[in-house]
């Protein structure tokens, strides 16, 4: 079983992930890194201006090319801080964003810089760790693709959400295939559903998760949402795949279908109330700084490392060879 963990804040020196478990003699592409952190860099009027070089530095468990069994870091050095942007919010949260909960947790002793480590800035070093598993995923001809749903219309909205100082959100769709059926139980603790919900939620923003067809099955009769059984060359299949790929927590050799929801950015220009912490008084609020009128295009490669480390894990747990 591999796991990661994802440390640093937004306006701290780095942030970076460490990969444990990491079976040895797995190549390590640090162009392919690199390619799949440039698919998250801004790059175009719907981004923030914050632009990171984004250059990881592999500090351990790495020789030659390939990983040594021992735990891997990896790190992004922060270059392009504006701290100052967010003195304004030490005391006064902003609606809807982490500022305020991560106050009341931390008794006041939060880093209320750039959201500290509640900031899409730590999407990151999940890409990163996401490039390593789709690439060591590849070698089983697994492929994990995003893609925003209806972006054309998504990106109209956003631009004249931007130019009012408001925002958007927007949805992603998900697609593994190659996966093989039997992933998964009927257990809380092992459904497919909940691990992949599980590290999907984790992305700074997601609202909501489904499969497959979703929450459009609750207004089908069974027969329409039924997936028939098939045969083709003398294996298994299905006629569609309304269930997304899993039934009764268990993977079923369909392709993975996941959709998630992103809310609107919570930062934004327009005036809101809040509350300053220190005086315990009611204020108005107006943002400043960098931030993205619409989450989803820069959250394609982040859904697809979140799947990719989800799946990657479940085949190590599953005892699979790479």
């Amino acid at each position: 079983m591999m796991d990661y963990t994802i440390f640093g804040e937004s306006h701290g020196p780095a942030v970076g992930v460490l990969l444990r478990d990491v079976p040895p003699g797995l190549p390590v592409d640090e162009e392919f890194i690199c390619r799949q952190l440039l698919r998250r860099a801004p790059q175009d009027p719907l981004s923030t201006a914050r632009h990171e070089p984004d250059q990881v530095e592999v500090l351990s468990g790495v020789y030659q090319g390939v990983t040594t069994g021992m735990p891997v870091c990896l790190l992004l050095r922060n270059r392009d801080v504006r701290s100052a942007d967010y003195d304004a919010l030490r005391h006064t949260p902003r609606p809807s964003h982490a500022d305020y909960t991560a106050w009341v947790q931390s008794g006041g002793r939060n880093d209320p810089r750039g959201g500290g480590a509640f900031s899409g800035r730590l999407t990151a070093p999940l890409v990163a760790a996401g490039a390593l598993a789709k690439s060591w995923l590849k070698l089983q001809d697994i492929k994990v693709n995003a893609q925003v749903i209806d972006e054309n219309a998504l990106r109209q909205r956003a631009e004249e959400a931007r130019q009012e100082g408001d925002s958007v959100g927007g949805q992603v769709r998900c697609i593994v295939t190659g996966l093989p059926a039997g992933w998964g139980g009927p257990d809380w603790r092992e459904t497919a559903e909940s691990e992949i919900a599980r590290h999907v939620f984790a992305i700074p923003g997601v609202k909501g998760v489904e499969f497959g067809r979703g929450f459009a099955l609750a207004e089908m009769r069974g027969s329409e949402a039924n997936d028939p059984i098939r045969l083709q060359n003398g294996r298994i299949t299905m006629a569609s795949n309304n269930a997304g790929g899993i039934n009764g927590g268990i993977t079923n050799g369909m392709p993975l279908v996941v959709r998630m929801a992103l809310r609107p950015t919570p930062s934004i220009a327009c005036e809101q109330p809040s509350v300053d912490l220190a005086t315990m008084e009611e204020t108005p609020l107006r943002i400043n700084g960098r931030h993205d009128p619409c989450l989803a295009p820069r959250a394609i490669p982040v859904m697809e490392a979140a799947l990719a480390c989800c799946v990657l894990d479940a085949m190590l747990d599953s005892a699979a060879t790479i």
